[in-house]
């Protein structure tokens, strides 16, 4: 099967979408279909072969250093990506990349499958930030006309799905996992970014988020939780970068050598990280899936996070972590994942991140494609049937 992924974000970018759909392209691939990628011209301006690159510019200044805005649709890219003839087009982002991905699919007749990864409700905030109501308000009619004209969405999570279809989305809904090359979570090296959070830990409790430093990932209420719970014997360390990270940092200029911001983490050396800490901690309510913490459990590090349905039945307390709502329940979390055997419990955090491994993720989306497929040839049949009188 000819696969075509269109997506606003890819590598060298770091984020959930590119994750996701650098495991995809790898996983799909690894059963024998043929994988071509269609982006954006990234700030890098990096090449990599069988991947189409659409002009566009940076909105540094407005939104985020990572978004870009696609400025045109060469009609060569045009040209060569219909003689390539792709079976199914499989949209990661609703924005930049998806007008060029439904024309495609309806130039070919072939069905638009749609990932959704993010819940914009949380990022309104941003756009219309006369009035965050409207935001929202907007955000799910643009989701819900966007999911209309496509032939299947895949949902990471069930918390995701049920989230669509509060929306109105009527389009067929597939729950799968984004998966993870765990890998290098499960064998992390003991390398330079391990040794540099293990000398900063100092002996100390290491508690680790990585991730954006963004309104959305809610780390101020950490720093907060972490500034009343007043425990030396405690380090909290913070990877990543965004719009809130120098905020944050003179938010927490009383934690002294407690809160420790570690700057943008190469993907090469984030696995260390977690292999490095104690403790994954987020207080993020804006996932659809939370991809760090399955990074987190594979490399065997213990979850303490907000509840939240895209982690029911995967962070367990008394095995792999707990889940808070409040001050008292981080509280009690972190003492119940103190009270764990270390051995044992890193044994069951490494045996929960299985299900979401790539070999797992890409056999799963296959699966979509092939029924999108199918009901696309039913449909054109009886459209046939019908135009023949």
């Amino acid at each position: 099967m000819k696969v075509l992924i269109t997506t606003d974000f890819y590598a060298p970018t770091i984020n959930g979408v590119v994750t996701s759909t650098v495991n995809l392209c790898k996983g799909l691939r690894a059963r024998g279909h043929e994988v071509r990628v269609l982006t954006l011209r990234q700030k890098e301006n990096a090449r990599e072969e069988n991947v189409w690159y659409l002009p566009s510019v940076g909105l540094d200044a407005i939104v985020a250093p990572t978004v870009r805005f696609r400025t045109g649709f060469p009609s060569g890219i045009l040209n060569e990506v219909l003689a390539w003839k792709p079976d199914i087009v499989h949209s990661q982002c609703e924005f930049c990349t998806f007008g060029p991905a439904k024309k495609i699919a309806n130039k070919l007749d072939v069905p638009l499958v749609n990932t959704y990864h993010t819940v914009y409700e949380e990022y309104a905030r941003y756009l219309f930030k006369f009035s965050n109501k409207f935001g929202k308000f907007a955000a799910k009619k643009f989701t819900k006309d966007r999911l209309r004209v496509v032939d299947a969405v895949i949902a990471p999570t069930p918390k995701t799905c049920e989230l669509l279809q509060s929306y109105g989305v009527e389009t067929d809904i597939y729950v799968v996992p984004s998966g993870l090359d765990l890998a290098g979570f499960r064998t992390a090296e003991h390398g330079e970014m391990y040794e540099r959070v293990r000398a900063l830990a100092n002996g100390r409790r290491c508690m680790l988020f990585i991730g954006r430093i963004a309104k959305e990932k809610n780390i101020g209420e950490l720093i907060d939780y972490f500034r009343r719970l007043d425990d030396k014997e405690s380090v909290l360390m913070i990877g990543g970068y965004g719009p809130e990270k120098e905020e944050l940092e003179k938010r927490s200029e009383d934690l002294k050598d407690r809160v420790i911001f570690l700057g943008t983490v190469p993907p090469s050396q984030v696995a260390e990280c977690y292999a490095a800490a104690d403790i994954f901690v987020s207080a993020s309510t804006s996932e659809t899936q939370g991809l760090t913490y399955f990074e987190a459990l594979a490399s065997g590090t213990p979850v303490l996070c907000r509840e939240d349905p895209c982690v029911r039945g995967i962070v367990r307390e008394g095995e792999n972590g707990y889940l808070f709502t409040d001050y008292e329940g981080f509280v009690k979390g972190l003492d119940s994942i103190a009270a764990l055997d270390k051995e044992k419990a890193e044994k069951v955090c490494r045996a929960s991140a299985e299900e979401y491994s790539i070999e797992t993720f890409a056999r799963r989306a296959e699966e979509v494609y092939i029924r999108a497929i199918e009901r696309k040839n039913s449909q054109d049949s009886v459209l046939y049937l019908q135009n023949q009188g």
